[in-house]
């Protein structure tokens, strides 16, 4: 793609405020896929118009935000993903400049500028298009983190009428798309296994992604990265601990070990919120995982399948291991998620690579047992009637609000065909 020589502009180059760091990808990602901006007047940072022929699909597993976008840069005709940041530095920040994963990515987004706007580049070298998405939007950005955080997305049309479906179908449908969405989360992780197999590495940067929550998760997945696990696992808890956070670049002494990676930037990390989720605390949980007697110490995958296969619980308990910081074990809550969201989809890709029957039957009755994590979704189909009540109906809620209600595809749902059985015979 055709980049001008000229260099950027100082708009570009300024440093943006703090309160742009402080907003949630996810808040920015929101933002995009709901198309919450003027689309007439978009170009890049390179003066390249952009026009958005398909905003694409939020991606809730691994890899670039969004994927199936289409996009007109220039003139020409982009078909690919987007990776949205608060600001360019992150791209970088997160390793996705040397990660292949993103090589597909078309356009970068940012909500504001910084001094490596315009800079950015692809794993492969191909310079990445990207584009400021604050002028554009259609509200203050008060507002649109207060609409992110606050308004509820309105419920499916057909909710008033739910009570007409008997229950066990709609649990029994909610609950197959749940299944569907787990065994599509360990096709994808199949992907990656294919690039680089190793399922201990990739058990354990899903399982940091998980637990840096949705403002850190990038971060924590791009620290996963940049650490030798074999060396690692050799050192004391307290040495895990401080070799993290040098990594991190939160060290107190602010150094490194020589031959160690260079030290992430600090602004890479998003601090506030609530203390539960904060960095340092939250790096003191993953080197616990790590220390000696820590679920992810050697063999981290068979570890994990052994504990599921004892009972969820005994898998729960061994995600909460004491810290080598005396600082508070991982919660429950963010246990449950963590099994739920990192740990069970790379379980299942064990289990098929094994041909384990087994194995695969513990994966999916932990699934059915686990309790749901309350977020934006489930409690708009809660509120609604239908409340989710193990984690794989909500990741049912989730398939189906972006598969079939978010989509109007009515007519391919089971919930639609039966209060509508015209749309059946469609």
């Amino acid at each position: 793609m055709p980049v001008p020589d000229s260099a950027p502009s100082p708009s570009t180059v300024a440093e943006p405020a703090d309160a742009i760091a402080r907003v949630p990808e996810a808040a920015i990602q929101d933002a995009w896929v709901r198309g919450l901006f003027d689309p007439r007047a978009l170009t890049t940072t390179e003066g390249e118009p952009v026009e958005v022929l398909a905003r694409g699909t939020l991606n809730t597993d691994s890899g670039p935000d969004v994927t199936g976008v289409r996009l007109r840069i220039g003139g020409l005709l982009w078909a690919g993903d987007v990776e949205i940041h608060a600001t360019s530095a992150a791209w970088e920040a997160h390793g996705h400049d040397s990660d292949p994963a993103y090589n597909r990515v078309v356009l970068h987004v940012v909500l504001a500028a910084d001094r490596r706007t315009g800079l950015l580049r692809r794993e492969g070298g191909s310079e990445l298009p990207e584009l400021v998405l604050l002028p554009h939007l259609h509200d203050s950005l008060r507002a649109l983190i207060r609409d992110f955080y606050v308004v509820p997305r309105a419920a499916p049309n057909c909710s008033v009428r739910w009570g007409e479906v008997p229950a066990y179908e709609r649990r029994r449908w909610i609950e197959a798309l749940g299944v569907e969405r787990l065994r599509q989360r360990a096709a994808g992780l199949g992907r990656a296994y294919g690039r680089t197999p190793d399922l201990d590495r990739l058990l354990i940067a899903r399982a940091f992604r998980a637990l840096g929550y949705e403002a850190n998760a990038d971060a924590f997945e791009a620290l996963a990265g940049r650490v030798d696990l074999g060396a690692l696992r050799q050192r004391s808890g307290p040495e895990i601990l401080a070799a993290l956070r040098a990594a991190a670049g939160l060290a107190d002494d602010g150094l490194f070990a020589e031959g160690a990676p260079a030290p992430m930037r600090p602004h890479a990390w998003k601090r506030g919120g609530r203390p539960a989720n904060a960095p340092r605390r939250r790096i003191a949980q993953a080197a616990a995982w790590l220390a000696p007697g820590g679920p992810f110490r050697t063999h981290a995958v068979y570890a994990l399948a052994e504990a599921l296969a004892t009972s969820t619980r005994a898998a729960l308990d061994r995600l909460r291991p004491p810290t080598p910081a005396g600082t508070p074990a991982l919660g429950r809550t963010r246990a449950v998620r963590v099994l739920a969201d990192a740990a069970l989809p790379v379980l299942l890709l064990d289990a098929e690579l094994r041909e384990s029957p087994a194995r695969e039957e513990a994966v999916l009755s932990a699934y059915h047992a686990l309790p749901p994590i309350a977020d934006r979704v489930t409690r708009r189909f809660a509120e609604a009637g239908l409340k989710p009540k193990t984690a794989a109906q909500a990741q049912g809620a989730h398939r189906l609000a972006r598969d079939f209600c978010d989509e109007g595809r009515c007519a391919r749902c089971a919930i639609g065909q039966a209060l509508y059985p015209a749309l059946a015979a469609a």
